[in-house]
């Protein structure tokens, strides 16, 4: 008898683990299926213990999970005004800036953030020049804290004061708000860590005239349906992380008729529209805010492992678990490997993994709806069945789909949404977070590149240690 063959018929042999046994036996021309397969937790004991945990836990964790993922996807974000950070904070710190990200102290913090928190403190007055406000910072006079915790995002390396014009972005049902600052476009500013003079002026200009405008047309639409919005701009090619372009033209429509109607003078309301349609990523903190909103609706859920929270400062990677209360857990950022940089840059000379934009894949956008954007399908691979592929992977790693956001490349099926702690140490997937690469030291060339991040799996391994604690109490 041929070993390729067993009480007369022809075997086949199925494959789990290394390779290497699969080539070995198809050298002797006998058929191999191979599964992909590895040690879930890659094999941590004490991992695994947490994933398995008894039925009671089990059952707990489901049900806490099924609740948090209810909340987020009943989220219906309206835009509602756009106020100054002091409006919608009153009882914001003296003489402190916000920053993106985990929070970090002055001696740590990278490039773009010290160069965006001087600028700020120039703009708020606070400051005669970038130098004079830096030695304010670092001698503590100007206080630095995160964003976050003030139910506030803010996009890559922006820094924000109590001048700064934010979006107020509100669930109506529940009164759940967020707030992010407008986007300052493509030339030198704040939240690409290469401000200038220039930037304090179109900041004021924010300050003193669109705000208003964007405030009056929003006041008279009653607000514009965000979700609703997003839904649509992604059957029109966008995923609304790094590519808005038909989320920003589609806001640009929602305010147009609006800010005319309330009365805003003409050469105003031209300057608005001008400034919307010459910057497509205008959108991206009206999304983040969104996105905020629902992971708030979905977070402080006893026992849930639902992500609700991811934020990078270009040195730190940060966590937030709904079933974790207050706590961020933090690693360290991962280095941005997979961007593709412009011509003349490369990794050596970029910041870290920076911004509070990562919230929108918490919400089922960005990385989450990569398939739905075959423009970038560079970021993964170039093909549009390799942004299929990542969409299956980031379903292995969530607790359900969108019951909003589709993708025609998927037969209009739901986005992957719902980050799950477990699945992501279960699995070693981590998510993808779609972002933009930006210049560690020169105070000039702001945006290099853009590409994917992927979180640390460190820190998801640290968050689930710490719900294992809470479930055993």
């Amino acid at each position: 008898m041929s070993p390729g063959t067993l009480l007369g018929a022809r075997a086949g042999v199925v494959n789990v683990g290394l390779d290497l046994f699969a080539e070995a036996i198809r050298a002797q021309e006998i058929p191999v299926e191979e599964v992909s397969w590895r040690p879930p937790a890659g094999g941590d004991g004490e991992l695994v213990r947490l994933l398995v945990a008894n039925a009671d836990i089990r059952a707990r964790v489901s049900a806490a999970n099924d609740k948090a993922v209810a909340r987020m996807q009943a989220a219906r974000p309206a835009w509602v005004d756009v106020r100054s950070l002091r409006d919608v904070l009153p009882d914001l710190p003296e003489r402190t800036l916000f920053h993106s990200g985990p929070a970090i102290p002055w001696d740590r913090m990278c490039g773009p953030h010290h160069r965006a928190a001087a600028w700020t403190a120039v703009f708020e007055g606070w400051a005669r020049n970038p130098d004079e406000a830096s030695a304010a910072i670092a001698a503590g006079r100007i206080r630095l804290e995160p964003a976050t915790p003030h139910s506030t995002v803010c996009p890559m390396a922006t820094v924000i004061g109590p001048s700064a014009q934010v979006h107020v972005i509100t669930d109506p049902a529940t009164g759940a708000t967020a707030y992010s600052p407008v986007n300052e476009g493509r030339e030198r500013t704040i939240w690409n860590g290469n401000p200038d003079q220039s930037t304090v002026e179109r900041l004021a200009w924010f300050r003193d005239e669109l705000a208003r405008s964007l405030s009056a047309a929003l006041h008279e639409a009653g607000g514009v349906d965000l979700f609703g919005l997003f839904a649509q701009s992604l059957q029109m090619g966008d995923e609304l992380h790094v590519r808005l372009p038909a989320t920003t033209a589609l806001l640009l429509r929602a305010v147009a008729g609006p800010m005319l109607e309330a009365g805003v003078a003409g050469p105003a309301a031209a300057r608005a529209f001008r400034f919307l349609e010459e910057n497509s990523l205008f959108g991206l903190p009206i999304v983040m805010g969104a996105s905020r909103v629902a992971a708030d609706l979905g977070h402080g859920i006893p026992d849930s492992s639902l992500v609700t929270g991811m934020n990078r400062n270009g040195i730190d990677f940060g966590l937030r678990v709904s079933g974790l209360g207050d706590r961020w857990l933090i690693a360290p950022a991962v280095p941005l490997t997979e961007a593709i940089y412009y011509s003349g840059y490369d990794i050596s000379v970029a910041a870290g993994d920076i911004g509070d934009s990562a919230i929108v894949e918490c919400a089922g956008l960005g990385g989450m709806a990569i398939a739905g954007a075959p423009t970038i399908a560079g970021f993964v691979g170039g093909s549009v069945s390799d942004e299929l592929a990542v969409r299956d992977d980031m379903h292995e790693i969530t607790l359900s789909t969108s019951q909003v956001f589709t993708v025609p490349a998927t037969d209009f099926s739901g986005t992957p949404t719902g980050i799950d702690v477990r699945r992501v140490v279960e699995t070693g997937i981590v998510p993808i977070i779609d972002t933009g690469a930006i210049h560690e030291t020169d105070p000039e060339a702001g945006q290099i590149g853009a590409g994917i991040a992927r979180a640390p799996i460190e820190v998801f391994r640290k968050a689930l240690i710490e719900l294992g604690v809470a479930w055993s109490r």
